[in-house]
């Protein structure tokens, strides 16, 4: 005897008018278990029909550890940009994803910080984290890192250490915006 299993994925995601720019990922696969929001580095062209790596790993982590969706954000919201050079923004693309983030992160039970160690290389980059955790500060009880088994944490989900299991770390924002560059 066979069973079938079925589920159902729903999507949404806000992008520029000009498609340019993507502010918010989000996947619900369950409306009762616990919201989380995965803030990372940039924008992929991952959206509503495609996938890429970074979502499934976030996605098939998630569901592991019992949450029952997904809201991804980024530091910058232009897609697909190489460079932090690239990454640069005009101020209203800064200030409308400064707004996407802070109404997500008073939705969600859970705030992941994902950008990994990456942005460490660039002043600039550093500083936007900054900014970034300043506008969560009202939420620093949901603050959280992805950690490895060995107990290191401060992961992007693409990290081979992590890619197939996270443990939650709570962390204290006002060490992590005393800490050069964020985690």
């Amino acid at each position: 005897m066979s069973t079938i299993q079925k589920s159902t994925i729903k999507k949404e995601v806000h992008f520029s008018e000009d498609g340019k720019h993507r502010y918010l990922l989000k996947k619900e696969w369950s409306k009762t278990k616990k919201k989380a929001m995965v803030i990372m580095k940039n924008p992929s062209d991952a959206g509503k029909l495609l996938l890429d790596h970074t979502t499934m790993f976030v996605i098939n982590n998630l569901v592991k550890l019992d949450y029952g969706s997904v809201e991804i954000l980024n530091l910058y919201s232009k897609i697909n940009a190489k460079t932090f050079a690239e990454m640069e923004e005009d101020e209203e693309a800064i200030k409308t994803n400064d707004t996407y983030i802070t109404n997500a992160a008073a939705r969600v039970d859970t705030i992941v910080l994902a950008w990994g160690s990456g942005c460490s290389t660039s002043k600039k980059a550093a500083e936007r984290q900054q900014t970034v955790l300043k506008l969560l500060e009202k939420h620093k009880e949901k603050i959280v890192v992805i950690e490895d088994q060995r107990g290191r944490s401060g992961f992007h989900p693409l990290s081979p250490q992590v890619r197939r299991s996270w443990k939650l770390k709570k962390v204290n924002l006002e060490d992590i915006l005393k800490s050069e560059g964020g985690n």
